[in-house]
């Protein structure tokens, strides 16, 4: 009986012993979303929707930190945003506005700035950390609209202006970075984006309207996709050192459309119109243009190469001043394009090809009514030129200088007002697979003497005038041949 009674006994002792007392739960604060800004509120309010802020500061002060809503009206600044801080507008009528030498806004910890205007101020905005700026517009800075000193921004649909010749609108420093996407820049900006140091930047959708430069890049690399220039005076892309990568660019005016020193390059689908010296003026530069596209071109032609190692696949020149191509030393390789319309301000120029001191490789080309020669070496050049057409070239199609050598196959040159090839003394021209047809002057014009060589392989023609010039070799014989107009009178000199 007792041994049944003492688990009975030992249940009733411990349903009567004191429960052990378990430390109280602490309340955790209700997560704060979003508190509310209002300029216009008359009476001191709490952040809700109903009773907002009537400042930002009161509203930045709140912790947790949380999504500030700011109604239209004007904030006065400097703001001073908190690591990760989220500033959202109601649009273009929430206004920010700065005064004197500080920045509207300074976010040394990053965070977001969304539909709200900037204005004023030494700087719209400067960052040293991860910010993301969406539907904001700038006006009227001093400096520039963005500073980017450290970290990332990424903007989206932002519009930038000003009236200023002096200022910037995204300037990126060191080993910072920017991607800028669906935005505009509108007004005299000194530079529309500069990169400076090791920065990267990426434009995509992007329009600049009235900069003198739409980028500005010393060193560090960038990519452009679907970039429009416009309406500037200066290069509309200026690249000193580092890489760039263009695809579907367009530049209409300026300077340059793309100027370029000590640079790499990756470009495919540009279009330069307009340009007030050349389309394109690289210099140092090494790289590859694909699908290029120069029309009405200034004084210093559509292409000008300076000491650059360079592929040119794709090209369509018309309308342009002085030069189709002109490379100067260097290295280039050009296939598949067509050059037509040169004309020659000066009376010394209007070359589709002019190579002084390069060394060239030219394949799949057309040149139509060039002032000058269709393609000219000079200075040293040693060129190779395949599968050409030459038509209305004025004074030839082919002209090697002295000290320059040119070899051709499968050429057509028609339509001259002087001879199909041209050749100075000391100059070495060897042609195969020749056709030739209109020849004002003859098919060869050779100033023999000193180390000059024409050397000529199948040649198709009715005019051989020049062929018994003694620097002139015949190969093979030319498989038309007939009397020649004018075959007793003495070859012209080239005029100049």
């Amino acid at each position: 009986m007792r041994s049944r009674l003492l688990p009975l006994a030992l249940l009733w002792l411990s349903a009567c012993r004191a429960p052990t007392s378990a430390p109280p739960a602490q309340a955790l604060p209700a997560p704060v979303q979003g508190v509310w800004v209002n300029s216009a509120q008359t009476t001191p309010g709490d952040g809700s929707r109903e009773r907002p802020f009537r400042t930002l500061a009161e509203a930045l002060a709140v912790r947790p930190l949380p999504t500030v809503y700011v109604a239209s009206g004007v904030y006065a600044g400097p703001v001073r945003l908190p690591p990760g801080g989220h500033l959202v507008g109601e649009g273009p009528g929430t206004v920010l506005r700065g005064e004197g030498q500080a920045p509207v806004v300074r976010a040394e910890g990053g965070g977001t700035l969304v539909r709200m205007t900037l204005q004023g101020g030494a700087w719209g905005v400067e960052t040293w950390g991860a910010l993301r700026l969406e539907a904001v517009a700038f006006r009227g800075q001093q400096e520039g609209a963005v500073g980017v000193r450290a970290g990332r921004l990424v903007v989206q649909g932002a519009r930038f202006e000003t009236h200023l010749q002096e200022a910037v609108g995204i300037a990126v420093e060191g080993a910072s970075a920017a991607e800028v996407r669906g935005s505009t820049f509108t007004g005299s900006w000194r530079r529309g984006v500069h990169v400076r140091g090791g920065g990267e930047v990426l434009l995509e959708d992007v329009r600049f309207s009235g900069a003198e430069m739409g980028l500005d890049q010393e060193g560090g690399r960038s990519r452009l996709l679907r970039v429009t220039v416009e309406g500037g005076r200066g290069p509309g892309l200026l690249v000193r050192g580092g890489a760039i990568d263009i695809e579907a660019g367009k530049v209409s005016g300026h300077e340059y459309g793309l100027a370029a020193q000590g640079a790499s390059l990756e470009v495919r689908d540009f279009t330069s119109v307009r340009a007030q010296r050349a389309g394109m003026g690289l210099t140092r530069t090494t790289g590859r243009l694909r699908d290029i596209q120069v029309r009405e071109s200034g004084s210093f032609g559509a292409l000008q190469l300076v000491d650059s190692d360079l592929e040119l696949r794709g090209f369509r020149i018309e309308d342009v001043d002085a030069y189709g191509v002109v490379a100067t030393r260097g290295h280039l390789r050009a296939s598949k394009g067509s050059i037509a319309r040169v004309r020659s301000s000066d009376g010394f120029t209007g070359e589709g090809l002019h190579l002084r001191g390069a060394k060239a490789q030219v394949e799949g080309l057309e040149v139509r009514d060039a002032k000058g020669a269709g393609v000219l070496a000079a200075q040293g050049a040693e060129v190779e030129v395949r599968d050409a057409r030459f038509s209305g070239c004025k004074q030839a199609g082919l002209l090697v200088e002295s000290l320059s050598a040119l070899q051709a196959t499968g050429i057509e040159i028609q339509e001259t007002e002087g001879p199909a090839l041209a050749v100075l003394r000391d100059g070495k021209l060897q042609a195969e697979a020749l056709t030739a047809s209109g020849l004002a002057e003859g098919l060869v014009w050779a100033e023999c003497g000193g180390a000059t060589r024409v050397r000529l392989g199948l040649v198709r023609s009715t005019d051989l005038r020049g062929l018994e010039a003694p620097c002139v070799e015949r190969v093979s014989t030319p498989s038309v041949s007939g009397p020649a107009p004018g075959a007793g009178a003495a070859p012209r000199v080239l005029p100049r």
